[in-house]
């Protein structure tokens, strides 16, 4: 008995090292997905890009907007005398807050009298909304204290009243997390249902030696291909019709922009994950290489890297870069953009066209490795 447990661990372990493709997958894809996601994983935010606009020019609200920047949690990116031009800049993504120092900032502060600084926070990323939010009342808590101090040794000064910072949250004021995470849940499933069933259904066909068949018919492998692809687009085009519905009727969400834009956007999607999918199954012989290649290759690093939960700001430069080549943050760009602050395409432009050309990039790379090795 012992001898025949012996014999089958031995032969279950020669098999694994046999195995070129899932040696790699076993022992080397978990160290790569524990250095991405011990970068990824992190909640802080620095270096906040915030518009200021200061009303008053006075010697008090410059000292406490140089204050505030101080720490580099936010920097000065923008500045305008204009209100409802915040409105684009957060909308295109150019800044993620604002500071409103009001007229009459200095005087009140002088005089002791509880001051009102508005504060303007995008919370269609709850994550970094919460954040900045948190990060603003702490430096403006610090300034009161300073001014409270500074004023305590100087008895003839009236005590001021401090700060009052008054945050208004836009896109999300209630910074409902559902609203933040079910836009992004129907680009993974996206995602999931059809890079999976596309590897699995070729390589399938692979194992069970139909493929061999089905190209010696007549067909053109053209034709093979968009025979095999298109089930899987029309499946994913139904469920984004019913993710969608059930975001709106279930959880609530609004959809501020265009159903075509949605709609649009998830057919590049899918142009860019049947292509991968079609990919992973040109260097996968079985159904089991194929899963491991998605999960570990795909899936993982792109719901680190793409912004899914973790804000794309807060990675390292390097993991920054690595996003811009991930189809899934744009399409994530899109769909929370078009649920929760109603972009148009003058705003989005920028992500379709990448979706566009990493979607003709994967889909060429795969059709042409695809037709060497049918």
């Amino acid at each position: 008995m012992r001898r025949m447990l012996t014999r089958m661990m031995r032969k279950e372990f020669l098999q694994l090292l046999r195995d070129k493709r899932m040696f790699p997958i076993l022992f080397v894809a978990p160290v790569i997905q524990l250095i991405i996601l011990g970068f990824a994983v992190n909640f802080e935010v620095e270096h906040i890009p915030t518009a200021v606009c200061d009303a008053d020019k006075s010697g008090e609200s410059r000292d406490f907007l140089a204050h505030f920047f101080a720490g580099g949690h936010f920097v000065r990116a923008v500045e305008t005398n204009d209100l409802p031009a915040i409105d684009k800049l957060m909308e295109h993504g150019t800044v993620h807050t604002a500071l409103v120092i009001p007229q009459g900032f200095g005087r009140s502060l002088r005089r002791g009298e509880a001051t009102r600084v508005p504060i303007l926070v995008n919370g269609s990323d709850t994550t970094y909304a919460m954040n900045s939010l948190a990060l603003s009342v702490q430096i403006t808590s610090r300034y009161s204290s300073n001014i409270l101090l500074s004023r305590a040794m100087v008895s003839a000064l009236p005590a001021p009243a401090g700060i009052d910072l008054r945050d208004r949250v836009w896109y999300n004021p209630e910074l409902k997390t559902r609203f933040f995470m079910v836009p992004a849940i129907l680009g993974l499933i996206l995602m999931i249902i059809t890079v999976m069933l596309t590897a699995m259904a070729i390589v399938r066909e692979k194992e069970a030696g139909t493929m061999e068949m089905l190209v010696v018919t007549p067909l053109h492998k053209l034709s093979l291909l968009l025979g095999k692809l298109l089930p899987f687009l029309v499946i994913g085009l139904i469920e984004v019709l019913l993710v969608t519905l059930a975001a709106l009727f279930v959880f609530g969400l609004p959809l501020r922009g265009s159903a075509a834009l949605l709609f649009s956007g998830s057919l590049l999607f899918l142009c860019n994950t049947l292509g991968l999918g079609l990919l992973v199954s040109t260097i996968s012989h079985t159904q089991q290489q194929a899963m491991m290649t998605v999960m570990f290759g795909i899936l993982m690093p792109f719901i680190y890297l793409s912004g899914f939960v973790f804000p794309i700001a807060s990675m390292p430069a390097a993991f920054q870069y690595l996003s811009k080549g991930i189809a899934l943050t744009y399409y994530l760009e899109i769909v929370r953009s078009l649920f929760l602050k109603g972009s148009g395409i003058e705003v989005l432009y920028p992500d379709f066209i990448a979706l566009t050309i990493l979607g003709v990039v994967t889909f060429a790379a795969a059709v042409v490795r695809f037709q060497k090795h049918i």
